[in-house]
């Protein structure tokens, strides 16, 4: 099952899963671990990104995805949409069984008018960048050494999305 999350409350059963998609550090327990994320998910809650959680059928947390639209006016872009997957996490126990290909097809269907969808991820995080790439992203660009001198980078990819051609209003 797949349902929208609309706030803190509903984000919160996700929430190690979210923090373990940012960095595999990530440790709840640890005060400003924990402080930086919710201070992140407000700002994206903020923004209007739109959260999803996916359970399992004992209804436990699964995984979670937040998508960005870029919601244009009306004859801006001829009238088309873009999209960024901001997170996207599985619980560790639950990696490679569906839950996050299921996610990506669920939030790809809630996409009226939306043309692309991008993310970025690490250049060094093969097995992510071959889960995106069995689900039809392609590599696009690569912002070398964006964390800082001789880290790693940012690598962006895409999706074109089966066209459903945006309305004129």
């Amino acid at each position: 099952m797949i349902k929208e999350l609309f706030n803190q409350d509903d984000i919160a059963p996700f929430f190690a899963i979210l923090g373990n998609a940012e960095f595999e550090l990530f440790n709840e327990k640890i005060p400003e671990h924990h402080d930086w994320l919710q201070q992140k998910t407000d700002q994206l809650l903020y923004c209007k990104t739109r959260f999803f959680g996916i359970y399992t059928v004992d209804k436990t947390a699964a995984g979670i995805v937040s998508v960005r639209i870029d919601k244009r006016p009306p004859g801006i872009c001829d009238n088309w949409q873009s999209a960024e997957i901001m997170q996207i996490g599985v619980r560790a126990d639950l990696k490679h069984k569906g839950y996050g290909t299921q996610l990506l097809q669920y939030i790809e269907s809630q996409l009226d008018s939306v043309y692309c969808l991008y993310l970025h991820t690490y250049p060094a995080d093969y097995d992510v960048i071959a889960f995106y790439g069995k689900n039809g992203f392609m590599p696009v660009g690569l912002v070398p050494d964006f964390y800082g001198p001789e880290l790693e980078g940012k690598l962006y990819l895409r999706k074109v999305l089966p066209v459903k051609k945006p309305s004129n209003t």
